[in-house]
């Protein structure tokens, strides 16, 4: 009794220094006591990682009411313990489906043989080889032997509720074009192993590497599902239709690539990937054959990019070629945005660019111009994340991917914790970033990970000035209503009137009407992303006034051509502009100093996204 209370106190005491005041205990620990210590403590880390993660009903639902049947092909290599609870988990989570699971041994120890043999069932079939050949050669023998779609299943994978449903429901209720659906996978304590494949050219472009790796599987940008640059070999839903179009895998491939190449070669055959987090299992990643990258994993490597390097180590468009240039702006860009997008354009073609701004949907697939574009070696300028899908499906494999920001875009959503997540999930390293700032350059990398290599200060060009100044009107951008009716009071006591504004409404033709009007002071109560806006604010002839904001510091600047106060601060806001009303000196210094800055910022622009275009174009990675 004493022993088993010594063990349990034991257990307690190493999954306490796991998981809270003990961490910093932890890391001084021998390295086998924090191997056992990580051991007792993985369900409980798992349950605190996938806390309020179930199954999807609605899919599980669907799929109850249409299940396709299915062959699950699991390689197997000296591992019958995890192959055993493998299957069991199948036998546990797949009830709603009719299935045939193959197991492929690739030659194991014959006591392992012995243990297979016993697995077998009316379900459960399995096939010896008679040599050891890899992993490629292994599963290709089990699916060559499928009846139906193909579930690729590592042997150290432990599912869970509604996993099965989840990956069949992407592949047939989403997207036609979808033929090859992975999961998210997660370690045993819970924390993300793969969150969808992405080619790593910002942190090692010789790699593909796993998203989301380390974060809790909870973490809601893991938990957005989204068009997939390949696939994991560790799981994975083939329909019938993509594998009769792609065949089996290169089995050239000992162990690693060879699940990427397959992917691609995919995507080459207009057959996407897809990423599904829905469905959930547990990965006990490289149980069998550890961490290391030996001769076979290296040789897997070079022959990988013997045959990819076009399409990404090398990839560049030709230098002898013009650049041809593809804008695409969803409805989810502001009107002004718009409108500096056509300007850009426009600046672009003065200069020998050709050019063509495309409109779509917001956070749609638009076919039609994906088809046009796609074959085309051109730079496809993603301009809002409303316009995000159709350039990466669009840019796969021809041209290069841009994405010119207007910030972080999810700011923007700041009560909407769903929406933010998808748009951050939809920044890929694809993208080459070209930044409005340098706090988007800096969040971006806080966000993603992924770098904005190129900054371009967003500015339209300003109209020339009146020479003279009759009115003493306030345009005010986005007072809330106790705000206007506090200014109302103000300008009333110094004789003048407020004509208020709301940034969504702000473009070309509005920013004319405001400029008529021949203001004496602008007042901006909101932050914006960027400084395109503040930029023509300055622009109309009125003094500014603004609030300080890291995201346009460095162009907005204060006492030069603003007067910047502190968020909510309406006394220092009344101060500023009780300055701009009854000081001409004041008032004429921020006119004149705006407007220089508003129209230094535009004549850089058109050069500034020129070199930047250049340089995006002829870079190869």
């Amino acid at each position: 009794m004493k022993s088993e209370q010594g063990e349990l106190c034991g257990e307690y005491m190493l999954r306490k220094i796991v998981t809270t005041t003990g961490k910093r205990v932890y890391k001084k620990l021998p390295k086998n006591l924090q191997t056992k210590a990580l051991k007792v403590a993985a369900p409980h880390i798992y349950k605190i990682h996938t806390k309020g993660i179930v199954a999807n009903s609605q899919m599980v639902a669907f799929v109850k009411k249409h299940p396709k049947p299915v062959s699950i092909v699991i390689p197997s290599y000296n591992d019958y313990p995890l192959l055993k609870a493998c299957i069991e988990s199948i036998y546990r989570t797949c009830n709603n489906f009719d299935y045939e699971i193959i197991v492929v041994d690739d030659y194991c120890q014959p006591a392992n043989r012995e243990l297979l043999k016993t697995l077998e069932t009316d379900t459960v079939r399995l096939i010896l080889k008679d040599e050891r050949e890899g992993f490629a050669k292994a599963v290709n023998r089990g699916m060559s032997e499928a009846k139906h779609d193909i579930l690729l299943l590592n042997s150290d994978i432990v599912a869970q509720d509604g996993w099965l449903e989840a990956l069949q429901y992407s592949a047939y209720q989403i997207d036609e074009k979808i033929g090859m659906v992975s999961p998210k996978l997660v370690y045993p304590d819970g924390r993300i192993q793969y969150g969808g494949t992405y080619y790593a050219r910002v942190l090692a472009p010789q790699w593909f590497g796993h998203l989301f790796v380390g974060r809790a599987a909870t973490t809601p940008v893991a938990n957005v599902p989204y068009y997939n640059r390949s696939i994991s070999g560790a799981c994975v839903y083939i329909t019938t239709k993509a594998f009769k179009e792609i065949k089996l895998l290169d089995d050239t491939y000992w162990l690693g690539f060879e699940d990427v190449d397959y992917g691609l070669k995919a995507w080459k055959k207009g057959i996407r990937c897809y990423y599904q987090p829905a469905s959930m299992l547990i990965h006990y990643e490289s149980a069998s054959r550890g961490y290391s990258q030996g001769k076979r994993e290296l040789a897997s490597m070079r022959y990988f990019w013997s045959k990819w390097s076009k399409l990404f180590l090398d990839r560049t468009l030709e230098s002898d070629a013009s650049i041809e240039v593809d804008y695409v702006v969803s409805d989810a860009s502001t009107s002004l945005w718009k409108e500096y997008v056509k300007e850009q354009a426009a600046l672009l073609r003065k200069q020998g660019y050709k050019t063509t701004i495309h409109e779509v949907v917001a956070d749609t697939n638009d076919e039609a111009l994906i088809s046009k574009i796609s074959n085309k070696k051109s730079l496809k300028v993603c301009c809002d994340w409303g316009a995000q899908k159709t350039v990466w499906l669009a840019s796969l494999e021809k041209g290069k991917a841009v994405y010119l920001l207007s910030g972080v875009e999810s700011v923007d959503y700041g009560t909407d914790p769903e929406q933010q997540a998808k748009i951050i999930a939809q920044y890929r390293p694809e993208f080459d970033y070209v930044a409005p700032n340098r706090w988007t350059t800096d969040q971006l990398r806080v966000e993603t990970a992924w770098e904005a290599a190129h900054r371009v200060v967003p500015a339209i060009e300003p109209r020339t000035l009146s020479p003279s100044h009759k009115k003493r009107g306030v345009v005010v951008v986005d007072a809330s209503k106790q705000q206007r009716r506090q200014l109302d009071t103000f300008l009333k006591d110094h004789g003048s009137t407020a004509h208020y504004v709301e940034t969504s409404s702000v473009d070309r033709r509005e920013i004319e009407h405001l400029r008529s009007l021949d203001p004496r002071a602008v007042v901006m109560m909101s932050e914006s992303q960027n400084s395109l806006l503040g930029l023509a604010m300055m622009s109309i002839g009125g003094g500014l006034v603004g609030l300080t904001n890291d995201k346009t510091r460095y162009e907005i600047l204060d006492g030069y051509n603003a007067l910047l106060v502190a968020p909510g601060d309406m006394s220092a806001i009344e101060k500023s502009l009780s300055d701009i009303l009854t000081d001409d000196t004041v008032w004429r210094e921020l006119r004149d100093n705006g407007y220089e800055t508003a129209l230094r910022f535009s004549k850089l622009n058109g050069k500034q996204i020129a070199s930047t275009l250049e340089t995006i174009a002829r870079t190869a990675v």
